[in-house]
């Protein structure tokens, strides 16, 4: 006790010896060239000193203290890894004279700034670096729980990591929805349903290095400042946390504020014709820059979620077939093998995958549809699950907007009862929403095919004028047609967001819970 004693004193007494040194050579210097040096300039270049002296010593310890925790969070493991990998220290070094100045300047930013995103400053370690700021502007130092060189390596560290999850948090989100939303469903076959697969960008290691360069500028703050959201409803939820304090209320506004930071590299506004989804609406808007439609919309059911995706809308099909999924087989059709009246009443037929054979109902047993070797199908027409269009885009899910047979789903409130792909209340306005600049006749061709009545004169005349033929649609019979441009298409999920159409905020359930999962992740950022 007495050589701990005696070690603490030795450094507090190194320290005052060194400060009065310094001022007593200062001042001669100063008493010769009629200059007078602060006692605060003074204790700059003696900072500065201890600095280059405890270099090597505090680096030892920035490596026990990385070794010795568990990063939890990305944020936290990029600045780990880049003092892993030798890179320079960002604010305590020899050649930052005013680095207290800058630091607190980021840190009573940070105090600031995280609180405006209901945030707690806890988070970004503010009051430890408070505190350890204050032992260099007092030096304030030990030999034991104040060492110049523990300091050092705890201020270094906690700074970086502050500096580095608000600003990957701002610019990237403060979790990763890939990682969380697509390890929640376990699949029977094992792994996990992908459910979300919206193209975003990813934070990197380049970022970091990056945004820790900028922390050398003369205000690293204005650098922080500058990767928050830009998006005009994420300044409005960022309102509204001002307003409302209700723990629900706060909890959607924080969520949806956070889908938000994850920016889609496929980029889409108000000034861009798109096609935009919202799951927990069970809505569609068509948008153009001077006018938007909506429409109702059935989607996937809680096992078999709609996932959410950005793509392009290339091709409308007419009068599909369906080719049942093999899920949709195994779980469900293959428990009527055997029964032609089922297959029947459904209009299904089996093929046999190798010899393309039409194979018997009441000849195909549940193990032998179960095997692979055999698909079924459903015959184009009315009776069609798809309905007599689909809307096809590139997808790893084999998802798409398609009609329906049963009209009767989009008058339920509850519309979660697809096997995934989105039913679409009126798929041909969405036809002329794609194709807005075709001709009539066009138009008149595809309704015919669907057996809608024509509506231009010469898709009336062409009616009127092969009604008695044997194949009416002969020289006019389409089975795709082509959507040139390519439309955007979107499929998110918002519980809180203004009506596209109407401009108003509305809330909506949270369908498929990932507004708790959302919630759990940015937990530890939370008062």
């Amino acid at each position: 006790m007495l050589h701990s004693e005696s070690r603490k004193n030795r450094t507090k007494d190194y320290i005052a010896l060194s400060l009065f040194t310094c001022a007593l050579l200062f001042n001669m210097t100063a008493c010769k060239n009629d200059i007078f040096m602060s006692q605060e300039d003074m204790a700059a270049r003696l900072r500065l000193q201890l600095l280059a002296d405890s270099a090597q010593d505090a680096q030892q310890h920035l490596g026990l203290f990385i070794s010795s925790h568990t990063d939890s969070l990305e944020a936290d493991r990029l600045v780990s890894r880049y003092y892993q990998e030798g890179n320079e220290w960002v604010w305590l070094n020899d050649e930052n004279e005013d680095f207290i100045e800058k630091a607190e300047t980021t840190v009573h930013f940070l105090e600031n700034e995280v609180q405006k995103i209901g945030f707690t400053p806890k988070a970004f370690f503010t009051t430890e670096i408070l505190k350890d700021l204050e032992h260099f502007r007092t030096l304030d130092f030990d030999s034991t729980n104040t060492s110049v060189t523990k300091t050092m390596a705890e201020l270094e560290l906690n700074l970086s990591k502050a500096y580095i999850r608000y600003a990957l948090g701002q610019r990237y989100g403060f979790m990763n929805p890939h990682k969380v939303f697509n390890r929640l469903d376990k699949r029977k076959e094992g792994g996990y349903r992908i459910v979300y697969d919206v193209d975003i960008e990813q934070p990197s290691e380049d970022f970091t290095k990056l945004a820790l360069a900028h922390a050398a500028d003369e205000n690293p703050s204005l650098f922080l400042a500058g990767l928050e959201s830009h998006h005009p409803v994420y300044n409005q939820l960022k309102e509204r946390l001002t307003t409302d304090s209700t723990p629900d209320g706060r909890q959607r506004i924080l969520c949806n504020m956070e889908r938000l930071r994850w920016r889609h590299t496929q980029k889409t506004d108000s000034t861009q014709k798109h096609v935009f989804i919202n799951i927990p609406s069970q809505q569609l808007w068509a948008i153009r820059p001077d006018s938007v439609f909506s429409m109702r919309i059935c989607c996937g059911a809680w096992k078999t979620k709609t996932p959410l995706l950005s793509s392009k809308i290339r091709l409308i099909q007419l009068n599909p077939e369906w080719n049942i999924p093999g899920s949709i087989l195994r779980d469900e059709v293959s428990l009527h093998a055997g029964d032609s009246a089922y297959f029947a009443r459904n209009d299904y037929f089996i093929v046999h995958r190798n010899t393309g054979d039409t194979i018997s109902p009441k000849d195909i047993t549940r193990t032998q549809l179960r095997s692979g070797a055999y698909r079924v199908a459903q015959h184009s027409g009315p009776r069609n699950s798809l309905g007599r269009i689909i809307f096809r885009f590139n997808n790893q899910f084999d998802v798409y907007l398609h009609d329906t047979n049963n009209k009767n789903a989009f008058n339920y409130d509850r519309r979660t009862i697809s096997h995934g792909c989105v039913r679409i209340q009126r798929p041909f306005d969405m036809i002329k929403f794609l194709m807005s600049d075709a001709q009539e006749w066009t138009l008149d061709k595809i309704r015919m095919n669907i057996d809608m009545r024509p509506e231009g004169d010469k898709g009336k005349r062409y009616q009127r004028e092969h009604t008695d033929e044997e194949d009416p649609l002969k020289g006019i019979k389409m089975s795709y047609v082509s959507v040139k441009p390519h439309i955007p298409v979107v499929i998110d999920y918002y519980t809180l967001y203004p009506n596209p159409e109407t401009g108003k905020w509305e809330t909506w359930p949270d369908r498929y819970e990932y507004d708790k999962q959302i919630a759990r992740r940015i937990k530890p950022f939370m008062p």
